[in-house]
């Protein structure tokens, strides 16, 4: 199992508490799947009873950066 946690990808985790509030990043998970991300990071994060929560693919995300 510890071997094929390995080889997942990292799902960040993205939250907020009431309709209209910002979203927040929390956290990230490993998973095989998105499906499985979404059980992990439900499990993991959601002591504070979040009104949503979505798990994005590492690889998916963009980068940007403010010009200097």
């Amino acid at each position: 199992m510890k071997r094929m946690l390995d080889e997942s990808p990292y799902f960040e985790v993205f939250a907020r508490h009431e309709d209209g509030e910002p979203i927040r990043h929390i956290g990230s998970v490993r998973a095989a799947s998105s499906k499985d991300a979404g059980v992990f990071a439900f499990t993991l994060y959601d002591e504070f009873k979040w009104k949503a929560m979505f798990v994005v693919p590492r690889s998916e995300l963009t980068s940007i950066v403010r010009p200097t």
